[in-house]
């Protein structure tokens, strides 16, 4: 067994300290991983932290939830949502509270508002064609409309509906900057301002739903099986439960999405089929799965391989722990690389290369595809993720022409706390064959 001091530590060719900082968004992974092998060193934040990734990783880190802590490098969710806030508990505590959220995260209570998300998308594109967007502002917006109409009833007023996404997209960068930076990031003036509204406004619904008005969706569903948690959950438990549904992964699946129609454009034949597949799409056929749409379904795959919106995951080891021969202490820091395996060659032919059909022609390891990570920590928000892009999609290609000013540059970057970004700017014109 060799020491923790012995782990390989990555030389940016010589570059002090503080340029390291600087560029830690652009840090290359892929070529760290190909000289150095699944484990190493780096200096980031100020912090020693161990890298992991590859295949063997993904087994490794995801094969023993219960020996990591989660919320101490993501101590962000506990200062902004609150220690009740389910990425703040780990082992049991952790379990008990997905156990909770599960009745409105479950894709059968999700599935129940396929035609209800599929409308309001429809109708949201619709009334907004022929007008210039951003891409990414327009998908984000569909999203958090159709969620206010579905798993969240709440009477969003556009203004409203957008001091909410931009809370969401203010909010998530703060997650990755150290202490002192938090506290300056989120103690802006402007930034206390959105998370007032936000709160109040959730307040005041929560407040409403506890005194009796029901509604017929997922935030009900939660609230009815209230009895069964080990113990009730105050005000301040419930507002940060309501938010998820309302907000949480709209801005990663508007950008996946984003990122994704960029690369299709380059691809005239493949979309041409994807028009044919969904050209008598509705709704209802999502209730039974994609099988009905496999090449929609492959190019989801895709964009989600190719543009993992969170790609790296920080933990903390819990207890002494070992890989590949390496002693990892209690207390050590270390990002898991879990999307690194998406850029592998060895598992993905071409690996670089946007290419939707590979998920027809190919099976691959369950553990390679980490876009929503894994074991007890997965995504809780995926099944609506891998609802809303469908029938984005869908709704997008069978009754729309995608008119852009312009194909910008993109590049796919997997870093912790790196966004992935295609700046699109267009509109939509309705299809003159689709009634």
């Amino acid at each position: 067994m060799s020491s923790f001091d012995s782990i390989p530590h990555y030389d940016r060719l010589g570059l002090d300290h503080s340029e390291y900082e600087k560029e830690i968004e652009q840090f290359d992974h892929l070529t760290a991983y190909e000289k150095l092998g699944p484990i190493y060193r780096v200096f980031y934040r100020g912090e020693d932290w161990v890298c992991v990734g590859g295949l063997k990783a993904n087994e490794w880190a995801w094969g023993h939830p219960d020996r990591w802590n989660y919320e101490d490098p993501q101590k962000g969710f506990r200062e902004v949502m609150g220690s009740t806030h389910v990425t703040q508990m780990d082992g049991p505590a952790h379990r008990a509270k997905r156990k909770a959220l599960k009745p409105g995260f479950a894709m059968s209570l999700i599935a129940r508002q396929i035609p209800t998300i599929d409308a309001v998308v429809r109708q949201f594109l619709t009334e907004r064609a022929g007008e210039t967007w951003s891409l990414m502002d327009l998908f984000m917006e569909a999203l958090t409309e159709a969620n206010s109409k579905s798993v969240l009833i709440a009477e969003l007023s556009g203004e409203e509906r957008r001091k909410f996404i931009k809370f969401e997209e203010e909010f998530l960068p703060g997650i990755t900057k150290t202490a002192e930076q938090r506290k300056v990031y989120y103690g802006r003036s402007d930034f206390l301002e959105l998370k007032a509204f936000v709160f109040g406004y959730l307040r005041t619904l929560v407040e409403k739903r506890l005194a009796g008005h029901r509604e017929e969706d997922n935030f009900q569903t939660i609230i009815d099986h209230k009895e069964e948690r080990e113990s009730l959950p105050d005000i301040d438990e419930w507002i940060p439960e309501a938010y998820l549904l309302l907000m949480a992964g709209t801005g990663n699946t508007a950008r996946t999405l984003n990122c994704g129609l960029r690369y299709l454009q380059e691809d005239p034949d493949w979309y041409q089929q994807l028009q044919e597949e969904v050209s008598d799409y509705e709704p209802e056929h999502l209730l039974r799965g994609m099988d009905r749409f496999p090449k929609l379904k492959a190019t989801i795959m895709e964009m989600e391989r190719i543009f993992p919106a969170a790609p790296v995951m920080p933990r903390l080891c819990a207890q002494d722990l070992e890989f590949e021969g390496y002693d990892l202490p209690a207390g050590t820091r270390v990002l898991h690389l879990h999307t690194l395996t998406h850029f592998l060659d060895e598992i993905y032919e071409e690996s670089s290369r946007f290419k939707p059909s590979r998920w027809i022609e190919n099976e691959y390891p369950k553990k390679a595809h980490g876009t929503f990570g894994g074991s007890s920590h997965i995504c809780l928000g995926m099944n609506l993720a891998r609802i809303h892009m469908p029938i984005v999609m869908a709704n997008l290609i069978r009754n729309f022409d995608l008119e852009l000013d312009a194909l910008p540059d993109i590049e796919v970057n997997f870093n912790y706390g790196a966004r992935q970004s295609s700046d699109l700017i267009g509109r939509l014109q309705p299809c003159t064959t689709v009634s």
